[in-house]
């Protein structure tokens, strides 16, 4: 398998600015059952995160991507990060990013 093969996905733990709510049309789902961010694309939900700690700036909210594949995925990804900080998203010591790869097992 090569690279371009490969799907993953990612978990991207922000804090949403109150404006991405109130101006963006923001919808923060339930943990594991994220909503459509309006502003991303296709697939990329928002759902709730206990471990995200806000201090009562924002809004605790785990950014996750469909399934994504090799560079083509790579760069979606990249364009949701500018994305995200352009509409204010940000982090602090209780975020963090996860990604899942998928493994295929040959027999």
């Amino acid at each position: 398998m090569n690279a371009n093969q490969m799907t993953f996905g990612v978990e991207i733990e922000t804090i949403a600015p109150d404006s991405a709510v109130s101006v963006h049309g923001l919808r923060i789902g339930g943990y594991h059952r994220g909503l459509q961010v309006p502003y991303l694309p296709t697939g990329w939900k928002a759902e709730r995160d206990g471990s995200i700690v806000t201090r009562g700036d924002g809004q605790p909210c785990e950014i996750v991507s469909p399934i994504l594949q090799g560079a083509e995925g790579l760069a979606e990804v990249l364009e949701v990060l500018r994305t995200l900080e352009a509409k204010g998203h940000r982090v602090n010591a209780s975020c963090g990013v996860h990604y899942a790869q998928t493994v295929v097992m040959w027999s």
